[in-house]
This record gives structure tokens, C-alpha cells and sequence, in this order.
């Protein structure tokens, strides 16, 4: 018995979703990619080559996976496993695309796809999962959320940041000695009998947990925090090597944090992020509320 991954349709993530299953109509198309295939609908072959070359250049230059390669194939019936392995061993992704699944089941829009490859890629080759009944991998939840929100698309990221930089003027983010340490808002929400399967089937739900939004949109903010200040999008891999070696990820960055004071704490760290949110000119442009934040 293995915890599913459990794609969470956020209303902070979903700008769209159909109420209903829809056909797709035409054959399946396969077409070798940069990234490995596709196997989907005609109408849906650029969908999922854009998605696949942006989840491709994530890996990239955020996990430091170069070569990572997967498939990508239409959902279309039955009960499809979010991801399954090829007889090369790559994974392939299976997609309900058209924001609609058989049974007229929700399903994120197509751009959430390259965030939930992010948490498997991540899950897969730098922190695995050692035990059953948890979020994702080993990591704490905050950096297996921050390796999926760093591979989403500049209109999620904008509304991130645009709820970070309300949060962060109203005085609500998360503390950081909280952040650091807590659990997924949605796994405390998540009934034991969801939260495990026979494997990694896909699944989706509205966000249930009030702290979900101020979770997504303080991990994004902190992503681009520590990116700021160590000056490299692969901050990610690094704290991923720094968990592996059993360091403490707190301390590694307060180090690695501009005020190399060694009486810096997580409160002060609290008072530079919300700082740096106030100046940093990406949050300051992102004025008005999230779409359904």
C-alpha cells in the first residue's frame, strides 16, 4: 500500500473547470518529443508538448536533472494510474485533458500538469518516499510543494505572488518556524481512506483546508526568496542534498541568507522575507486578489 499522489485543484490553481465529460474527438496521435512521447488526442498534441517542454526545462535548471525523460498520454477511460513505468523505465503521466474526465469528475486545467510532474520528478530522483501515509516524499512538505510551484507557468506564478504580496501586507504568511514544520493544510483535511490506494491513481478535490492558499502562495514566495538570495533557480536540488546528508535545512538557510548573522533567527528570517516581498518589484506589479484565491 502506497500513498497516491493526490492532485489538489486549487482555487488558487484552477482558472477553469468543466462541470462535465466531454469527447475528445479523433484519433490518437504518438509523436516522439524532447522529452520522450506523447500519446494523446490531435487536438490535444500541442497542449501536451508545451506542457512536457516546460515540466523538461524545470528539471532542468530547478532539480538539476538534465536529462530526465517521460511520457505523456491522454486519460481518457477508466481508472488510468496518474503515473506508470514504460519497459525502459521511464514514467509516463497519464492526463485527463479538456478539464473534464469520464464520469464528469473536475480535473485541473492542462497548465497543473507540469506541476504535478514537478512533484513526481522530484519524489523519484532526489528526495523519495521511505514510508506509507505521507504527502509526497521524505522532504518536508513545504520543499516537495516548492519543486512543484517552481515548475508552474508565469499566470499561476503571477497569482501566487499576488497573494503572497497580500498576505505579506496584511500580516497573515504563515510563520516560518510554522512553514517549516508543518504538514500539508490538505493531508490534515484528507480522510484516511483517500489517502491511500493500491498505487499512484489519480485523484482530485477542491482545497478543503482554509491554510491551503496561504500554504502555495508562501511557498512561492519563499522559492523566489532564497533564488534572490543564493542567486540560483536550483536552491531546490540543493536543500534536496542538504536533507539527504541529514543537515539541518533551517540552519542551511539562515546561513545561505543574506544577513550571515549568526545571531540570525526564523523570526528575523520572517522579517526579511516579508521585507524583501515589499520591494521585490514582481510582487509589488501584482496588485488586486487572486483569481478565486
Amino acid at each position: 500500500m502506497i500513498l497516491g499522489r493526490v492532485a489538489i485543484a486549487l482555487v488558487a490553481l484552477a482558472l477553469s473547470i468543466a462541470p462535465a465529460y466531454t469527447a475528445r474527438p479523433g484519433a490518437m496521435v504518438i509523436r516522439k518529443a524532447s522529452f520522450g512521447h506523447i500519446e494523446v488526442a490531435a487536438t490535444d498534441v500541442e497542449t501536451a508538448l508545451r506542457e512536457g517542454r516546460a515540466a523538461q526545462a524545470a528539471a532542468r535548471d530547478v532539480l538539476l536533472l538534465p536529462h530526465a525523460r517521460f511520457g505523456i498520454t491522454a486519460r481518457s477511460h477508466g481508472k488510468a494510474q496518474w503515473v506508470s513505468i514504460a519497459s525502459n523505465g521511464l514514467p509516463i503521466y497519464s492526463w485527463a485533458f479538456g478539464n473534464a474526465a469520464p464520469g464528469g469528475r473536475p480535473v485541473p486545467p492542462s497548465h497543473a500538469l507540469r506541476h504535478e510532474i514537478g512533484h513526481d520528478l522530484f519524489i523519484r530522483h532526489l528526495v523519495p518516499s521511505s514510508r506509507d501515509g505521507q504527502y509526497g516524499g521524505d522532504a518536508p512538505d513545504w520543499l516537495d510543494e516548492m519543486a512543484a510551484i517552481a515548475f508552474e507557468g508565469a499566470d499561476v506564478t503571477a497569482m501566487r505572488r499576488r497573494e503572497a504580496a497580500r498576505l505579506a501586507k496584511s500580516g497573515t504568511l504563515i510563520p516560518m518556524d510554522r512553514f517549516l514544520t508543518m504538514v500539508h493544510p490538505e493531508l490534515t483535511e484528507l480522510p484516511a481512506s483517500a489517502a491511500a490506494s493500491d498505487g499512484p491513481a489519480y485523484r482530485i478535490r477542491l482545497a478543503a483546508s482554509a491554510d491551503t492558499p496561504r500554504f502555495y502562495a508562501m511557498t512561492r514566495a519563499f522559492y523566489d526568496y532564497l533564488v534572490a538570495r543564493t542567486g540560483s533557480p536550483a536552491v531546490i536540488a540543493e536543500l534536496a542534498g542538504v536533507f539527504r546528508r541529514g543537515e539541518r535545512l533551517d540552519a542551511w538557510i539562515l546561513t545561505r541568507s543574506s544577513s550571515r548573522d549568526e545571531s540570525a533567527s526564523l523570526e528575523t528570517l520572517d522579517a526579511e522575507l516579508r521585507s524583501w516581498i515589499q520591494s521585490d518589484s514582481r510582487y509589488a506589479a501584482t496588485t488586486g486578489s487572486p483569481s478565486g484565491g
